[in-house]
């Protein structure tokens, strides 16, 4: 009873920590790049019934963010023209910036996301207690709570704290299935998979992984019990028994899976409610390329296994899973970088993890583990790893965060046993102070988790000469702009965005310089005076998505010194050259 009580503490505690961190933190940004588009879509799914907006994302997150604001004063148009043209960026704008308060709908639309950042946390305490006690619990919540890009993604309107939770519920949720079949736990397991693959498409990974993971469990001499009744539980025999019940635990998980994706969608198949909207939708542009993908989507779609909007976003995410302007380490590429990934993992995850890490695999034999668990944690970040280095999306280190939470788990069980013989105590100090250098770490950027960057880049201050794009930049900080300007007595100055959010919105006096905003500026100059302040995003900084005519601009900028930055993303410049050149 006492270690039950111990444990409701210290998952309190723990969650508590996280949710104070990440409220504090969102109330002081303004949108992220894909809010704009996220938060208004999963409103009118709710509201219209309708996926015609940002179909290239599953709906189940969007939907679970927008629905606090079905009980809110919400104003909506369907008879405006953005809605019917299909033009997800402009409608975004309108309806957070023109029709309605965004801050206060950011604000309720974040909540969910924090909710589900909270259930990470607790889904990590709860696995790595299991395992190896108490201990181990505390540290990997601790890891999870006080992760930088948990904190950074836990806290806004997107999907990917939401895959990294229902990625890693998948996998646990299959081990205990593979332990022991219960209709209970098989249920389970769908539905944490179909939570997963209506959440992002990237979570069909999930697939080859548990594949991967069943004949792990077949090949391991660690038994499998079938108990469908509680009074006839059995454990499997031979190698061929085993195939067979692993096969059909995938395939009930499949068939729970399908059922929570159709829910996900509403039970409706098309994009659109409105016919005219419906075929104005061009399948040609997302397939048509002859290969296997569009041949099996084309299956789907004749016998509609698929909701239609979905089948369209898979195709659509699989068209644009290509290669794109990406900066790294100070380079400019159109094609990305194959290593693009494990710098990103190498600049943006804490040392101390990493420490933490090393730590538990020298003392693993003071907590040991079967082999089906070392693999049911170690395969999934592997896989998953591999995957993200051969995509072409190399636009954020975001991607890698469904790994993590495996991490946390390895890096906790180090935590797992008592000190008793003198190694045992020194492993103990070492472990506390890897943790107070973990939170050290995290704690100094506090409220700005998208600017983390850890010791080998120089911390968040040299971030942006390494990285940018949604891995430090991702239009976040006009609130600290303008509280910048209203503290330095500046009344007028020319912005580089890269964004989504609305300067105007925030009261920010500016002529607006070549950027990146959608929906794109009806008006933008090209031309400095000496002694302009020039705020410039840390993306468009370095070029990523300008013409070559205006990267010479931010050439001559990086030339100077800022004066100064905000939130680390945003550099603020007092020009000391006019532009362009005379």
């Amino acid at each position: 009873m006492r270690s039950r009580w111990a444990a409701a503490v210290v998952l309190a505690a723990g969650l508590a920590l996280y949710v104070t961190l990440a409220v504090t933190s969102m109330r002081n940004k303004s949108a992220t790049f894909d809010e704009t588009a996220h938060l208004p879509a999963g409103y009118t799914y709710l509201r219209l019934r309708d996926h015609r907006l940002n179909p290239e994302h599953p709906p189940l997150v969007k939907v679970l963010a927008a629905a606090p604001l079905l009980f809110m004063d919400v104003q909506l148009k369907p008879d405006d023209e953005a809605w019917r043209l299909r033009r997800q960026w402009e409608f975004g704008r309108r309806f957070l910036y023109r029709w309605n308060d965004a801050d206060r709908l950011l604000f309720w639309g974040r909540l969910p996301i924090v909710a589900l950042g909270a259930l990470l946390c607790a889904a990590v305490f709860l696995r790595a207690r299991r395992g190896w006690g108490l201990a181990a619990g505390a540290l990997a919540l601790f890891l999870c709570a006080l992760s930088p890009d948990v904190l950074a993604h836990g806290q806004i309107v997107t999907t990917d704290v939401g895959a990294a939770l229902f990625m890693f519920l998948t996998v646990v949720a299959f081990e205990r299935l593979v332990e022991r079949a219960t209709a209970g736990r098989l249920l389970a397991a769908g539905l944490a998979l179909g939570a997963a693959v209506a959440t992002k498409f990237s979570m069909l990974v999930l697939g080859p992984i548990l594949v991967v993971l069943a004949v792990v469990a077949v090949l391991s001499g660690e038994p499998m019990t079938r108990a469908w009744r509680r009074d006839a539980a059995g454990e499997v025999p031979g190698r061929g028994a085993r195939a067979l019940h692993a096969a059909l635990l995938l395939a009930g998980m499949a068939g729970v899976a399908l059922i929570v994706l159709w829910a996900a969608y509403g039970f409706a198949s098309p994009l659109s409610a409105d016919p005219a909207v419906e075929s104005a939708f061009d399948w040609g542009r997302v397939s048509g390329r002859a290969g296997l993908v569009d041949a099996a989507m084309g299956a789907v779609r004749r016998i509609h296994a698929l909701p239609e909007a979905y089948s369209f976003g898979f195709l659509r995410f699989f068209r644009h899973s290509e290669a794109r302007p990406t900066f790294l380490l100070g380079h400019l590429s159109d094609r990305g970088f194959w290593y693009y990934f494990p710098v990103t993992f190498a600049l943006k995850t804490p040392l101390a993890l990493v420490a933490l890490l090393v730590l538990s695999a020298a003392t693993r034999r003071q907590h040991p583990a079967s082999l089906r668990t070392e693999l049911f944690l170690w395969l999934p970040v592997a896989l998953y790893f591999l995957l993200a280095c051969t995509l072409g999306l190399n636009i954020g280190h975001r991607h890698l965060l469904p790994i993590y939470p495996f991490l946390f788990v390895i890096a906790g069980r180090c935590a797992a046993h008592a000190v008793v013989r003198v190694p045992a105590i020194l492993s103990g100090a070492a472990v506390a102070i890897l943790a107070a250098w973990y939170g050290v770490s995290v704690a100094r950027v506090h409220p700005h988790y998208l600017a983390y960057f850890n010791e080998l880049a120089g911390g968040p201050a040299g971030g942006y000469r390494y990285l940018v794009d949604s891995n430090l930049d991702w239009g976040q900080d006009l609130p600290g702009l303008k509280a910048w300007m209203d503290s330095n007595g500046v009344t007028r100055i020319k912005l580089s965005y890269f964004g989504t959010a609305d300067p105007e919105y925030y009261r920010i006096d500016c002529d607006l310089l070549p950027g990146q905003m959608l929906p794109p500026p009806r008006e933008v100059v090209r031309e400095v005076a000496p002694g302009d302040v020039v705020a410039v995003s840390a993306t468009n900084l370095q070029g990523v998505y300008l013409d070559p005519a205006d990267r010479a601009l931010m050439e001559r900028l990086r030339a100077q010194a800022p004066v100064a930055a905000i939130g680390d993303s945003i550099l603020v410049y007092r020009a000391g050259f006019a532009w362009p050149p005379r």
